[in-house]
């Protein structure tokens, strides 16, 4: 339980393994008479140090129920320890679908992915997390277990507290907010203030504020038909030109896979794949789907741009090849792997950023410079059409500076983000790491709206402190591990 899927391992105290939700509820309050912490932990796939900490671990892998899918209004009630890809599955048989389905919905947890309101490649379509959470039960800090509802009238006293603790360290508007499609970090008193949402208030609050024991997931219908496009981008003017397109057709994902990543992969080399991406800088991947004639209209959309940008398109179809096609997004974790054998260690501390998109080529020729400078590479891909990069640098831990290296790529990475107005998490939350930055990012009124959240949900500091909202004098990069990622 020290480490998981991201570089930061700590050691817990002791592991719990609540029965029920009376248990559950007995052990938050034994917690917070003694201010002990308290950390939810599912399968461990996260990436920013969310799921490790001080305390008490509270696993709830064994909160796996997956109810029945209610075809009459699209929804399923799960637990939190519900893996991603068996809800879909479940849906699925119902002629429906989650949207929101990150890569590693094999392995996550619902739980988890409402704690960080994750996403994925058909967010660029379909929303975040967020936008298919319908009901959380959860239970707050003092051990009271509350039930939060789309549309419900008032919010738990608690709960209206803290909105009205938000208001007042705010003072005003979210003036300084990110200028983003996408936001995984801080809480989100940008969606939540203005309606007194208690559910938008605590998807993507990272534990900080509850334990979620139960999600009422919304559903969306599966479409009849999709298609798979492959785009090489010739510069990055072609590569702002074609997020555009994308956004106004309405495709379902619009993937960049950048130089250093084509590079570092081999992809170039595939006798499958070379033709489509010969010498370009980077390779679009977007999916189409609807109705035939609204995939049909859209893969026009996209071969008009492709005539426009004189470059390279290959389409899709078939379901088999179209699988196949996905495997190339799917690549980053063989290459970090072999990376490691060379003494190259994969360390997300920058892997989760969002810029405004027509903000993105600007990112990466930013991100370019620091890493090159550093003398570091990456494995850089991501979600063009949201600004969404994920960044893996492969640190040389043979180095005697590596440490500081990575607090040198780290700071100046929170610098390019501010500068373009973007945030530091898309769609795996803050975490330990980016929790320090939130001033720098936000705006000095917002950071002092979260601390006011925090403080009346969690006055004794115990759910997840350090997570999110950041404890005093708190490292960024404390309990950075030069193990290569584990789960467990």
């Amino acid at each position: 339980m020290a480490g998981a899927a991201g570089p930061i391992r700590i050691e817990p105290a002791a592991v719990a393994e609540p029965r029920d939700l009376e248990d559950l509820a007995r052990l938050v309050t034994w917690a917070s008479v003694r201010g002990i912490p308290l950390f939810a932990r599912g399968a461990g796939t996260g990436m920013p140090g969310g799921n490790v900490g001080p305390g008490v671990c509270v696993d709830f892998r064994t909160w796996s129920s997956i109810g029945t899918v209610e075809t009459d209004d699209r929804t399923i009630r799960v637990g939190p320890g519900a893996i991603a890809e068996q809800v879909d599955r479940a849906a699925r048989a119902r002629g429906l679908f989650l949207p929101s389905l990150p890569s590693s919905a094999h392995r996550c947890t619902i739980g988890g992915m409402v704690a960080n309101n994750a996403a994925g490649a058909r967010s660029f379509r379909y929303g975040a997390m967020r936008t298919w959470v319908e009901a959380l039960e959860v239970v707050l800090a003092d051990g009271t277990v509350a039930t939060l509802e789309r549309g419900r009238t008032g919010a738990p006293p608690a709960v209206a507290d803290a909105f009205a603790a938000a208001r007042a360290a705010l003072a005003g508007p979210l003036a300084e907010w990110p200028e983003v499609r996408k936001n995984a970090s801080g809480y989100a008193l940008d969606r939540a203030l203005p309606t007194g949402d208690a559910v938008e208030l605590f998807v993507g609050s990272e534990g900080t504020l509850g334990f979620v024991t139960s999600v009422r997931l919304r559903l969306a219908p599966l479409p009849s038909q999709a298609a798979l496009l492959l785009l090489a981008v010739p510069d990055l003017d072609a590569l702002h030109r074609a997020v555009a397109v994308a956004a106004e057709t309405g495709v379902a994902a619009c993937e960049v896979f950048a130089r250093r990543f084509l590079d570092l992969s081999g992809l170039r080399e595939r006798t499958d794949l070379s033709p489509a991406i010969g010498a370009a800088p980077a390779l679009l991947m977007v999916e189409v789907d609807g109705t035939v004639e609204e995939v049909e209209s859209r893969i026009d959309d996209v071969r008009r741009l492709a005539s426009e940008l004189d470059t390279a398109l290959r389409v899709a179809r078939d379901p088999v090849e179209r699988e196949r096609l996905w495997e190339v997004r799917h690549a980053a974790s063989p290459i970090v792997a072999a990376r490691a054998d060379q003494g190259l260690v994969s360390m997300q501390f920058i892997e989760d950023s969002v810029v405004p998109p027509d903000r993105i080529g600007d990112y990466l020729l930013g991100l370019d410079e620091i890493l090159e400078q550093e003398e570091t590479d990456a494995v850089v891909f991501g979600h063009a059409g949201d600004g969404n990069v994920h960044v893996n640098p492969l640190m040389d831990v043979r180095r005697p500076d590596w440490r500081t290296r990575a607090s040198r790529i780290l700071e100046r990475t929170v610098d390019l983000v501010v500068r373009l107005r973007g945030t530091l998490s898309g769609e795996h939350g803050d975490g330990r790491i980016r929790a320090p930055f939130h001033e720098r990012v936000f705006g000095r009124r917002s950071a002092r709206a979260f601390l006011a959240v925090k403080d009346r949900l969690d006055p004794h500091r115990i759910l997840n402190p350090g997570v999110l909202v950041a404890e005093p004098g708190q490292e960024p990069l404390a309990g950075l591990s030069p193990e290569p990622r584990v789960l467990r």
